[in-house]
């Protein structure tokens, strides 16, 4: 028979399945605070979204495949970046049908993926769940007055890329997003990395039939 040594103990808490940040978010109400001992952190949370958006940023796997296709309607605002003039619910003033639990997933590890700076902001490493030892951490941002700034990656491989497929497919939620990476690119002289690419056809497209839309007009200003 032997015994764990003492440095060991407690190191499979990390790998349990109930400490799994993802199970929060697959559950909820009573499921939650019987598997976590409370129901304080679940889908709408700031914690579990920061997590998914996160966890999806770095790999889009089959967890974020669900989350994704998530059809339910979305009351709760977006608390990825919270303050900032990109946090109100994806594509509010935008779309003509509801957002889904879905979009918001989607949005919001787009934020993620693609973030290049956030101005005025600091970022905070915090533990998902305070009252798990082994809890991975998330970053969240504070400050006054956030100004998020997107672009693609030097190198980033688009046409492979799950999470800008989703938007391309789905526009009308990202509009404002879209018109930020856009800027970024153009203003850092970047913006020929996206020729041939779906990405840099869809801008293509887009400034070519703003005129007929006066709400494209719009948007191609924020685009420079």
């Amino acid at each position: 028979m032997s015994y764990v040594k003492i440095s060991d103990f407690g190191k499979g808490a990390a790998y349990a399945p109930m400490n799994n940040p993802l199970t929060y978010g697959m559950t909820g109400g009573m499921d939650n605070s019987f598997m976590h001992g409370s129901d304080r952190i679940d889908s709408n949370s700031r914690e579990f979204q920061v997590y998914a958006a996160e966890y999806c940023s770095k790999k889009f796997d089959q967890f974020c495949e669900v989350m994704a296709n998530n059809g339910t309607t979305q009351y709760y605002p977006n608390l990825v970046h919270t303050g900032s003039t990109q946090s109100t619910n994806p594509g509010q003033n935008w779309c003509e049908k509801p957002v889904t639990a879905g979009d918001v997933l989607v949005m919001n590890t787009a934020r993620t993926k693609y973030l290049k700076e956030m101005r005025n902001g600091v970022a905070n490493k915090v533990p998902f769940d305070p009252t798990v030892a082994a809890s991975p951490t998330i970053t969240t941002w504070t400050g006054e007055y956030l100004i998020p700034e997107y672009h693609i990656p030097q190198g980033h491989d688009l046409a492979n890329d799950q999470v800008m497929h989703r938007l391309l497919n789905k526009p009308l939620m990202a509009l404002p997003l879209l018109a930020n990476i856009h800027k970024n690119m153009h203003r850092s002289g970047r913006l020929a990395e996206l020729n041939n690419t779906k990405l840099g056809l869809f801008y293509d497209n887009l400034k070519k039939n703003a005129s007929q839309f006066p709400m494209m007009q719009n948007l191609t200003a924020m685009m420079y």
